[in-house]
């Protein structure tokens, strides 16, 4: 018995201490900047076991860093579709008011729902409520916490307001559809220590989330008391729609009010890092943005030597193209990609020559978004 107390001491010994709390301290308040980047090709991220005590070094992310500013709910212009928020902060949505609406008290910081592109991918800007909000963040937050959570959206739109490359999938011509989006998300604190990121060092909690969801296109067929709702999901396809599980690592500081780092994984055994989410402390690895809503690319590093990154910013979803042009205007990288919001991808320049070139993004239709110079040095 006196051995068993003794192993439960040691380990809680070594498992509790230098462990943080999380509390409301760390929630956003109305004045608040928030500055964050977003790597969305990270390399030589390590996502470890649980555990505490623990060292994650992310000091090789690069990305382009935005900001926002936390308003009053009040002062959004949507705000009338989501009374139960009390702070908003605008968001980009190609130029039409992207605006994210959230519910803070001293215990929650929830997201209650938000204007942009919506969540399955169709190429709308949609007014996207969460019933209930989602949780954000919790206090007090401790190691070993677990917490489950629900939630669905329901959003319903016009059929003319859907491009003509999803309705011309569609077996029958409704008046209006509808996504259905039904999610169940378990939480759990699984660790602690200390994370590097660029610009800072932090002691953080590490959550683990684990979101299983299911996302519906329904069309509403039929007149007056004969209508109907009528899942056509199948017609449509696409990685957004059917089953899916996300899982997410957040690391949490107990003074920073943004996350110190947002890690999504692939959805199997080696869970490898696609994108990351950190806090930006203005150092010279992040391209500096101010997110207007407007649609933009940025090549980074810039000049580049071997490898380039390129973020795509605030696009409308579709399909879209990206080349890279010589001084002669000679194509020279040519990179179809589907983009929704914010994208980053990698691209080897490896076998171009030393000089200055020309890269844009073109839409579907052929109109160019953007274009803007690149440098590439030898060394």
């Amino acid at each position: 018995m006196k051995k068993t107390l003794l192993f439960l001491f040691t380990f809680l010994s070594i498992h509790l201490t230098g462990q943080i709390t999380v509390t409301s301290a760390s929630f956003p308040a109305i004045g608040d900047t928030l500055r964050t980047a977003v790597d969305g090709v990270p390399e030589g991220i390590e996502i470890t076991g649980p555990g505490g005590n623990q060292t994650w070094d992310f000091s090789s992310l690069q990305g382009v860093s935005a900001e926002r500013l936390v308003r009053l709910a009040s002062e959004g212009a949507n705000v009338d579709l989501f009374p139960n928020a009390n702070i908003f902060f605008p968001v980009g949505a190609n130029g039409i008011g992207g605006e994210s609406y959230a519910s803070v008290n001293t215990s929650r910081y929830q997201l209650v729902g938000y204007v942009g592109p919506d969540p399955a991918n169709l190429g709308i800007i949609a007014r996207v409520p969460f019933s209930p909000p989602i949780v954000e963040r919790r206090s007090p937050m401790n190691f070993f916490d677990v917490n489950n959570t629900d939630y669905s959206i329901l959003v319903t739109f016009p059929t003319d307001s859907l491009p003509g490359s999803i309705t011309n999938d569609l077996p029958i011509v409704p008046d209006s559809v509808r996504l259905r989006v039904a999610a169940s998300r378990t939480d759990v604190v699984d660790g602690w220590g200390t994370l590097t990121i660029p610009g800072g060092t932090y002691e953080v909690l590490r959550e683990k989330r684990t979101e299983i969801r299911e996302t519906l296109v329904e069309a509403r067929v039929g007149i007056g008391p004969f209508a109907t709702w009528v899942d056509v999901t199948e017609f449509l396809g696409g990685g957004f729609l059917g089953p899916d599980t996300l899982t997410t690592y957040v690391f949490v500081n107990d003074q920073e009010k943004e996350n110190i780092a947002v890690v999504t994984v692939t959805n199997d055994d080696d869970e490898t890092p696609l994108t990351v989410t950190y806090k930006s402390n203005d150092v010279i690895t992040n391209v500096q943005y101010v997110n207007t809503g407007r649609a933009d690319l940025f090549a980074y590093p810039n000049p580049a030597i071997n490898n380039v990154r390129i973020n795509f910013l605030n696009i409308t979803p579709g399909n879209y193209t990206f080349r890279i042009f010589n001084i002669l205007g000679k194509e020279v990288v040519n990179k179809e990609y589907q983009i929704s919001g914010d994208r980053t991808v990698g691209i080897d320049i490896d076998t171009l020559q030393k000089g200055t070139y020309l890269y844009n993004l073109t839409d579907a239709k052929g109109k160019i978004l953007k274009t803007k110079r690149l440098m590439v040095i030898r060394p």
